[in-house]
């Protein structure tokens, strides 16, 4: 049961669990920064993030959202 392969394969999943969360957390990041940006009005973040979707349809709403907030700050140096 100790066997190398064993220990690999749990590595691997212990990895994959901790990605997948921390790329959950950096999602809805992006998102707080966009609706604190926005006053907390939800129809512009989602007009934001929909904006940004339609420019690169590829990007997840993850990546819509960070590019949302990017823009943002640059428009408003």
């Amino acid at each position: 049961m100790d066997s190398p392969l064993t220990l690999i394969l749990l590595a691997c999943v212990v990895a994959v669990i901790w990605l997948w969360r921390d790329r959950r957390g950096r999602t809805r990041a992006a998102e707080e920064e966009l609706r604190r940006i926005c006053l907390g009005n939800e129809g512009q973040v989602e007009r934001l993030i929909e904006g940004e979707m339609t420019r690169a349809p590829r990007l997840s709403r993850a990546e819509a959202a960070q590019r949302a907030v990017e823009r943002y700050q640059r428009d408003n140096r």
